[in-house]
């Protein structure tokens, strides 16, 4: 049984916990211990057991408000965008993989490449391949470093895969995307 001070604790656990969290398995463990203990409450302190049954129904309420209210079928829920896109940006250095992103967000490659398109408007690779080219772009303005670095430095398996992609995507060839974007001398003095 709950003693005041472990019902604090549950409390407090339960009220730091974001709404839009999800329910990780820490907080079911602290959901079934609230249920046991209430359950062993009920006839030798029913406020005890009311108070442990109102703070699990509190937690129950969150988490069904949370699902019904980000999940839309087909899409991914805000807090998988949010977790994909960090991911994606955190991993534009290597040859990332959908199924790679997928288990970042516990689902199966199959459904969240679905997930993804429906949320994003576009495949989760084609995000991906651009993500990496953004992050080229930026090394290419901000660094002197040649394009076979940068390419390995994005994720491409060379300087040619990269030449490849990035002209497919961009439309001209890295080197002549780089002239024209870096700063010259007589545009710094304008």
């Amino acid at each position: 049984m709950l003693n005041p001070t472990n019902l604090e604790i549950h409390r407090r656990e339960i009220n730091d916990r974001s709404p839009a969290s999800t329910l990780p398995r820490d907080q079911t463990l602290i959901l079934a211990q609230l249920v046991i203990d209430a359950s062993r409450s009920f006839d030798r302190d029913p406020d005890t057991a009311r108070e442990l049954v109102f703070r699990a129904s509190k937690l129950l309420e969150a988490e069904v408000a949370r699902l019904t209210h980000d999940q839309q079928v087909g899409k991914l829920a805000p807090w998988q965008v949010r977790t994909a896109t960090a991911f994606i940006d955190r991993n534009s250095d290597r040859n990332l993989q959908v199924r790679d992103v997928a288990a970042a967000v516990r689902l199966s490659p199959s459904y969240f490449s679905h997930a993804f398109k429906e949320s994003f408007g576009q495949a989760a690779k084609s995000y991906i391949i651009e993500r990496r080219i953004a992050r080229a772009k930026a090394l290419m303005l901000s660094t002197a470093d040649g394009l076979a670095h940068i390419a390995l430095a994005c994720g491409f398996s060379d300087q040619a895969h990269f030449c490849r992609t990035f002209g497919g995507l961009v439309g001209q060839t890295p080197s002549r995307w780089r002239r024209n974007h870096q700063e010259r001398p007589a545009d710094l003095a304008a």
